[in-house]
């Protein structure tokens, strides 16, 4: 069925693409008579005389589309065929029977305005169609070849030669041409095919294509007259294209684009050079100021010399508006100078403030402002926040827990939460609504929140937003290098702390154990003092150092050896007490650390002398001196305290307990030192002084004696180390007296056993505790020589050697003073060692372990070496309070030490 039967057309559409095919379709359809083949063999098969317009794609898979126009022409069906593919039109279209060509893609206005067209010309013969179709396919090669390829196809000039001799033989039929085709017939007619195909082609080019471009164009011939603008040039650069037609541009340059920058100079200047030289081309970033017509927008400029056509000589300008582009890169460009200066901040303040300032300053935000998690409290406090005008400034909050939309973002989102989620969801009642317009909270992880918002009217746009987010997440990138940083800080200083303390402690520990020998090789008290003070200013930081005592006499602390510039700080002490006697000096007056190290047998510490009160001498001596910190720690040994080291630091806070704790052990060395020596003193002195008291006090000892009512006199003393003392001692019994009867007896007595049975002698050890008056004495320095007891009173008669540089006085207060019901009876000098063999007692005292001295004695007194024996080994290890094995390896010990003295 044709158009004149049924007045509707009938429509192919031949694509192998479905989806286009459809969309063909759906295009044409309540038109058209439309109906669809996905092939060449499809359409060929669906061709009957109702189709009076083939759509035809050219690359189909099996039969191309030019194998389908050729079927089709040579069958008996005449429709009108239209080529639409996605190929450029090539030479080889001059051999080709197509009505039109149309290059995909192809818009649905396009394609009905080509229909009709074509149902147009299916009226006229066959030779008026002749004529269009020669025309379309010329039409298509001028459109994609150059005039030079052209000339030389043969093709083409066949072409020509065949549309030339159609013409004439149609002007018989143009006065029948309605509408278009008859215009385009005269035009053909009136020229020729070329100039009218640069005509369509100058006018599709300027009206449909350039005026509608987002680019502005203004095209100057020769003589400098604007000869078209498109629209684009009134938008972005606010002149009228009407106004400015036909007049000179230079003029127009400088009435209407005066304030326009380009660079370092103005556009005029630029549109100046470019009419006058000509050049081939200028380029350049144009900015366009805002003003009552225009909007202000950055352009990318570029003017090119016309060189041939119709208006060579002329001038062509191009205006690209980058104006986003432009923004975007500005931000860019802050942003990565911001993002530098904040990630060099080394605080979180410095973070914050920075972040903020960058916000409203670089990248434009009305209004910033960060929150930050307070690690102390756990509060959520506002550590920076700016805006751009003062009156922007609302009073932030402290956060912690609740639903305010800061806080429910710092413990809960990951993402940001703008104003408008947040009213919908939640209503617009809160701080933040009732500041500002618009705002975004972007979290910044366990660092805090971020706040962006706008006031005034104004909101925060979707890029504005992206920006946002970015500079956020940039934020906390620095917030968190921040953390780091912090803690890395903190951590260096402390390992630099105890790295310090370490080394002082190392020193300390060095030094302590370079006084031990030096100080077993000194032989007097004073040379061990002496020593030390000496030694502990190898320690760093320790500026001076001494050792206090006690004068018992006058109970005033002296100085018994220095080391170091301490002389303005010791220059009263050894006349005073607790203080140097100024009539000015309080009564309250603190005791110098070291007499209260010395009353307390435990280390002072002052850390600080600052924090001591003004006028406190030890104080003020200290710091004008250049003491910051003061240690003192007792010189101890079996509670008897020989001393006091204070230590003077040039640095305020002391000593770590640590460090404290080694100087007490170095006091503990220093005092077990001096004990040693005492003990050699009274033990293996050649000269001694011989100390003779009398102890009202009731005793182990003395109740014992009072009950087996024998004389007792003490043959040996071992010390434990349980800190007790074994006193060897022998009942002479009388004949009516019984040996076991004295053994039963010790069983009422705690503290005393039978070791050695003889007819006629007893020999007992009483062990006394560390409070016992013999223990006292031996404790002070003295070695036991001979104990009774008196039988009428129970007293007993204790006697004592001292060495002979100990100062007798000086021994005399001291146990007077530590012991109540004790009295001095008689002194006297001993010029000789009363043992027997000085060289065994030294190897006694130096070879042997007090455990293997304690062993010794034992087996001794309980007649162990005896022969035959007078007592088992089991029973000497039971009184020791060991097994029998290890009695056995103490005594084997002991013996081989002493033959070795012997015999070596």
């Amino acid at each position: 069925m044709t158009v004149t039967q049924s007045g509707v057309a009938g429509v192919l559409i031949v694509e192998d693409d479905r989806s286009l095919a459809e969309l063909y379709a759906e295009w044409l359809e309540g038109t058209y008579d439309v109906a669809t083949a996905y092939g060449g063999a499809a359409a060929l098969e669906r061709l009957d005389s109702t189709v009076d317009v083939v759509l035809l794609d050219r690359m189909m898979p099996g039969r191309s589309g030019g194998e389908v126009l050729e079927t089709i022409r040579a069958s008996e069906f005449d429709p009108q065929v239209v080529m639409v593919s996605a190929v450029t039109p090539d030479l080889d279209v001059v051999q080709m029977g197509f009505d039109a060509y149309l290059e995909k893609p192809v818009d649905a206005a396009v394609l009905r305005e080509t229909l009709d067209r074509m149902l147009t010309r299916a009226e006229y013969d066959e030779k008026l169609r002749e004529l269009f179709s020669l025309i379309e396919r010329q039409d298509a090669l001028e459109a994609v070849k150059s005039a030079e390829v052209l000339r030389k196809s043969e093709e083409y000039q066949s072409l020509t030669e065949r549309l030339e001799a159609v013409q004439t033989e149609v002007e018989a039929l143009l006065v029948d041409l309605p509408g278009e085709d008859f215009r385009v017939a005269v035009e053909r007619l009136q020229r020729t095919v070329a100039e009218r195909t640069n005509e369509r082609r100058y006018e599709s080019l300027t009206e449909d294509v350039l005026d509608e471009s987002r680019e502005a164009t203004v095209v100057v011939d020769a003589d400098g007259s604007v000869v078209w603008a498109n629209e684009a040039t009134e938008r972005l650069l606010g002149v009228d294209r009407d106004d400015i037609h036909g007049r000179d541009y230079g003029a127009v340059a400088r009435e209407r684009l005066a304030d326009v920058e380009a660079g370092d100079e103005s556009l005029v200047s630029l549109v100046q050079d470019g009419l006058s030289r000509r050049a081939d081309e200028v380029e350049a970033t144009v900015h366009v100021p805002a003003d009552g017509e225009r909007t202000e927008r950055w352009l990318e400029y570029r003017g090119t010399a016309i060189r041939t056509g119709l208006y060579a000589g002329g001038w062509v300008e191009h205006y690209h508006d980058i104006s986003i582009r432009h923004r975007r890169e500005q931000y860019l460009r802050a942003l990565h100078r911001a993002t530098r200066d904040l990630m060099a901040a080394d605080t979180i303040d410095a973070v914050a403030e920075r972040a903020v300032a960058a916000a409203t300053a670089d990248l434009e935000f009305p209004y910033a402002a960060v929150f930050t998690r307070d690690e102390a409290t756990g509060t959520l406090v506002p550590t920076a926040h700016e805006g751009e005008t003062p009156d922007l400034d609302p009073e932030l909050p402290t956060l912690s827990g609740g639903d305010d939309p800061v806080w429910t973002t710092f413990v809960g989102r990951t993402e940001p939460l703008d104003a408008e989620t947040h009213r919908a969801h939640d209503g617009a009642d809160g701080w933040l609504d009732a500041a500002f317009r618009d705002w975004l909270l972007c979290p910044l992880g366990q660092q805090g929140v971020f706040l962006l918002a706008a006031a005034d009217g104004r909101s925060l746009s979707g890029a504005r937003r992206s920006l946002a987010e970015t500079w956020a997440a940039n934020t906390r990138q620095a917030l968190k290098q921040a953390a780091r940083t912090r803690k890395l800080l903190a951590r260096d200083r402390e390992l630099e702390r105890r790295n310090e303390q370490l080394s002082r402690l190392d020193r300390i520990n060095r030094l302590i154990r370079s006084i031990t020998p030096a100080v077993v090789s000194t032989d007097t008290h004073a040379e061990v003092e002496a020593e030390v003070c000496r030694r502990v200013l190898d320690v760093a930081t320790v500026r001076g150092s001494w050792i206090a005592d006690v004068d018992l006499s006058t109970g005033a602390t002296v100085c018994r050896a220095s080391a170091g510039d301490l002389d303005a700080y010791l220059a009263n002490v050894p006349q005073a007490g607790s203080e140097p006697p100024t009539a000015e000096t309080a009564p309250s007056t603190p005791a110098v650390p070291a007499r209260r190290a010395y009353e307390s047998e435990s280390p002072v510490s002052v850390t600080d002398l600052l924090t001591v009160d003004p006028g406190v001498w030890w104080r003020d001596r200290g710091l004008n001196g250049g003491t910051n910190s003061i240690v003192a720690v007792p010189i101890v040994h079996e509670s008897v305290c020989f001393g006091v080291v204070e230590v003077h630091l040039d640095q305020p806070g002391g000593m770590v307990e640590e460090e404290v704790d080694a100087f007490s052990e170095l006091g503990a060395t220093i005092g077990h030192a001096i004990g040693a020596l005492r003990r050699r003193d009274a033990l293996l002195t050649g000269g001694s002084t011989a100390l003779t008291f009398r102890i009202d006090s009731e005793s182990t000892l003395s109740r014992f004696v009072t009950d087996v009512d024998a004389p007792v006199s003490a043959t040996d003393v071992s010390r434990r180390d349980s800190g007790t003392c074994a006193v060897f001692v022998t009942l002479d019994l009388g004949p009516d007296q019984n040996p076991d009867g004295i053994g039963a007896r010790t069983g009422d007595h705690p503290g005393v056993s039978v070791i050695r049975a003889d007819p006629g002698r007893v020999t007992c050890v009483v062990t006394l505790n560390a409070e016992s008056p013999l223990q006292q004495l031996i404790s002070h320095g003295a070695a036991l020589r001979d104990v009774e007891v008196e039988t009428d009173s129970g007293a007993s008669v204790v006697t004592v050697t001292i060495p002979y540089e100990t100062g007798v006085r000086e021994y005399v207060d001291a146990v007077t003073e530590a012991l109540t019901g004790i009295e001095l009876v008689s002194k006297r000098y001993l010029s000789v060692d009363w043992q027997s063999e000085p060289a065994v007692a030294a190897a006694v005292d130096s070879t042997l372990t007090e455990r293997q001295r304690e062993t010794l004695r034992m087996a001794f007194h309980a007649g162990y070496f005896d022969w035959p024996r007078s007592v088992r080994a089991d029973a000497v290890a039971e009184e020791l309070g060991i097994v029998q094995s290890t009695f056995s390896q103490h005594l084997r010990t002991a013996e081989r030490k002493l033959l070795a003295e012997l015999f070596s």
